[in-house]
């Protein structure tokens, strides 16, 4: 008889898994080489980049039922600090991207224990409030953010990596970040904190019961989460060179909620097709400028009312119709 103690818990990737993510790696990194760089699409492609990473923060927020409404104003956070310490204190790029996460890691832990107990709506309405104070910090002290003319003069990334210069080297550092986040969360969701994430979700009570500091591991949650919000918001400065409030506030916390909804909030790739559609979308309706929010509302409405369960749920259900066509 085989011991419990040897039953494999956790999905793992099988040789198809293993090649098809291989791929798409290889693909990502050669595909600015094989088309000759174009200037538009690797901005694109950067500002994708950028975004599918804050909405996978997002995601891990998600995965234990809480919506955090403070994630724009945290990406904020982690631009201003990042641009601060790098034009105003010398630091190089890797060293100021580190201090934004560590930053925005330590706003999450000073008022994650008491955010944490709350949940549900009341939960959004305090992260709303927590973002708005700190973009409220960004207009008012215009010494230190330089208020609603924005802050300036940010050293670009290729000034301290061995990275090529102009969009390209953005590019490679921003595509880098992305896989590793993604990766990296990946492999946390199929070991026991993806379980003890999806159990708080469905039954909390339970998991209480089996002996979980259930507030410890909320607050760890949103700790992460906020780090990589923060590490997010040092790649978006160094890239843009110019930040200003108007890009970290209530709508950019919302956009990243409707890109894992449109992706699917149950699967982490959902985050990365939600930023692939999302992004892009201004660029296509930039005749109708006026009209995106309300786009982007009606979206959100028949997105929750007709495919709640986001695109990724039709791929693998289409998967699993072949796999079961096939057998």
């Amino acid at each position: 008889m085989i011991s419990s103690r040897h039953l494999p818990l956790y999905r793992k990737d099988g040789p198809l898994q293993w090649a098809w993510h291989s791929l798409v790696v290889v693909l990502l990194f050669c595909w600015p080489l094989w088309s000759g760089q174009p200037r538009f699409h690797l901005h694109l492609a950067i500002m994708v980049a950028i975004y599918s990473a804050l909405a996978m923060s997002m995601n891990l927020l998600l995965r234990i039922g809480q919506l955090s409404l403070a994630h724009g104003a945290l990406f904020g956070l982690g631009a201003y600090t990042s641009a601060i310490l790098s034009r105003d204190y010398g630091l190089s790029f890797p060293a100021a991207f580190v201090a934004a996460g560590l930053m925005t890691a330590l706003v999450a832990g000073l008022v994650g224990p008491v955010f944490m107990r709350i949940k549900g709506v009341h939960f959004a309405l305090l992260t709303f409030a927590l973002g708005e104070a700190i973009v409220l910090c960004f207009i008012e002290f215009h010494g230190l953010f330089g208020g609603n003319n924005g802050f300036g003069d940010i050293p670009p990334v290729s000034a301290s990596l061995p990275v090529p210069e102009g969009r390209y080297g953005v590019y490679l550092v921003a595509i880098s970040f992305a896989l590793m986040v993604y990766f990296g969360l990946r492999l946390l969701y199929r070991r026991e904190w993806g379980m003890i994430a999806a159990s708080l979700q469905q039954n909390e009570a339970l998991v209480t019961a089996g002996g979980l500091n259930v507030l410890a591991f909320r607050v760890s949650v949103f700790v992460l989460s906020a780090a990589i919000a923060g590490c997010t918001g040092s790649l978006y400065a160094h890239y843009q060179g110019f930040i200003s409030p108007d890009a970290f506030g209530f709508w950019t916390a919302v956009n990243a909620v409707i890109m894992n909804v449109l992706g699917g909030v149950g699967a982490l790739a959902g985050a990365v097709v939600g930023a692939v559609i999302l992004v892009p979308l201004p660029e296509l309706l930039r005749g109708l400028q006026q009209y995106q929010r309300l786009i982007y509302g009606l979206t959100l409405i028949l997105l929750l009312l007709f495919m709640p369960q986001g695109l990724a749920a039709l791929a693998r259900d289409a998967m699993q119709k072949l796999r079961g066509a096939r057998t």
